[in-house]
């Protein structure tokens, strides 16, 4: 437990000093986050296009125009970007200098990483709730606070999950001696599995099995289906509980392996 509340201390310091640091940046996130809403927004009007010339699809307009607005939050919300510069400071060596610190590197990407989002949210927000209101007669609204309250505790599960499996590519590089294009395959996969690029309810349905129980659900398209979707009360628990099964055998595989790496690691001062 003592450890467990000095990361949590060390996180705190660390965040806070990084979002002192990004503040320095605010133009470039909130040109980062416009260009995360644009795409989101053409897939909308694309999809609205093929749907009002009579496109059929399992699922109605209301159900992908609340997709395609909620989208660019969660992708944000849920996003990790360190797998690369991860793999980076171990090929390079740089973790040396972190084996001799009372914290662990991977605190300083989490602090990151929260920093980040948290001054993204600033630019973000507004232009969401922008176009939310254009749209807000074409929207699923859930009426209580249930679904909201899952649906962030979705988006943290998700988070944690696609965190865990950047540790566990990036660890990949205390063996070979470039992971970029594993990485960039990550990206890519990630993609298409996770609902970020098409709604997972559009996939063809001899896909369904593999696509629902996939892990990259659970890190976007599943917490957008808590509010865009009519998942059934069963449907949510059940989804939670792959989530969360997801996240705890993520983290131990990344715990193992990177665990296995550090003991294997060799580089100029380690």
């Amino acid at each position: 437990m003592g450890t467990v509340t000095r990361n949590l201390r060390v996180v705190r310091r660390m965040t806070a000093a990084e979002v002192a640091q990004g503040s320095v940046y605010r133009a470039a996130f909130v040109i980062f986050m416009l260009s995360n809403i644009t795409m989101p927004i053409i897939s909308l009007l694309i999809w609205r296009t093929a749907i009002a010339s009579g496109a059929r699809l399992p699922v109605d307009e209301r159900y992908v125009t609340t997709y395609f607005v909620l989208l660019g939050f969660v992708t944000m919300a849920t996003s990790s970007w360190m797998a690369g510069f991860l793999a980076q400071d171990i090929r390079l060596g740089k973790l040396s200098s972190w084996m001799v610190r009372p914290a662990s590197l991977l605190v300083g990407f989490v602090a990151n990483n929260l920093s980040e989002k948290f001054l993204k949210l600033f630019a973000l927000v507004p232009m969401i709730g922008i176009v939310w209101w254009i749209f807000r007669d074409s929207m699923n609204i859930p009426a209580g606070p249930g679904r909201w309250v899952l649906f962030a505790i979705s988006i943290g599960l998700g988070a944690v999950l696609a965190f865990t499996i950047d540790i566990l590519v990036a660890s990949l590089a205390f063996w070979m001696d470039d992971v970029s294009a594993l990485v960039q395959a990550r990206v890519i996969i990630a993609s298409v599995l996770s609902g970020a690029v098409v709604p997972l309810a559009l996939m063809p349905e001899w896909s369904r099995g593999f696509v629902d129980h996939q892990p990259f659900r659970y890190t976007v398209s599943f917490p957008v289906e808590i509010v865009a979707g009519q998942l059934t009360g069963r449907e949510l628990l059940a989804g939670l509980g792959f989530q969360f099964g997801y996240v705890v055998v993520f983290a131990v595989i990344a715990r193992v392996v990177w665990s296995a790496g550090i003991r294997a690691y060799s580089a100029v001062g380690a």
